[in-house]
């Protein structure tokens, strides 16, 4: 690579690319089964791929080995509350195949915690099946209920086709144009 560059001239900073790299995403969703993981491994692929490099699932962080007794999902549960906090954004993503509660419970430990101050912040992402298959149980019901008011950003898509362009753009509206 050969930079153009006058002798003593600095290289400019491009900020739009710092700000992306630098923003904190989470995304959450059901680990279990191996099909409904790998989505959200997809959405975290591309988000980097698009300039997001501070992108993680739940599972990037390690959890602090003091609470060992406990399951792999109580862990990733309980991990996820924490991550919640330091994010900048965070992003739920319920699938068909999901079939773990954590992360209805993620969801709702967040409207509970006033979404972290973060409502304006989050984006709520679901496959037509999963509210189909899911929504008849009272904990979605209510959940989905309680955040249904204009603030927060929920897109439901059809089953397997993460609307990757659609999530950029929001994610981008979050930061450029903030409310």
């Amino acid at each position: 690579m050969t930079l153009n560059m006058k002798h003593g001239e600095r290289m400019k900073p491009n900020y739009k690319e710092l700000l992306l790299a630098n923003t904190k995403i989470l995304i959450l969703g059901s680990y279990y089964p191996p099909k409904a993981k790998r989505k959200l491994g997809y959405l975290k692929q591309y988000l980097i791929s698009v300039g997001f490099t501070n992108t993680n699932l739940v599972e990037d962080f390690e959890f602090p080995a003091k609470n060992s007794r406990l399951g792999d999902d109580e862990k990733v549960v309980l991990n996820s509350y924490s991550k919640m906090e330091s994010s900048d954004i965070l992003i739920f993503l319920f699938v068909k195949e999901g079939n773990s509660p954590g992360p209805i419970m993620e969801l709702q430990n967040c409207i509970d915690n006033n979404f972290y101050g973060k409502k304006k912040k989050t984006l709520i992402l679901m496959e037509q099946s999963f509210r189909k298959k899911q929504g008849k149980s009272k904990i979605v019901q209510g959940t989905l209920k309680l955040m249904g008011d204009d603030k927060i950003i929920f897109l439901e898509f059809k089953d397997d086709e993460i609307p990757f362009d659609l999530v950029k753009t929001q994610i981008y509206a979050i930061i450029f144009n903030p409310p």
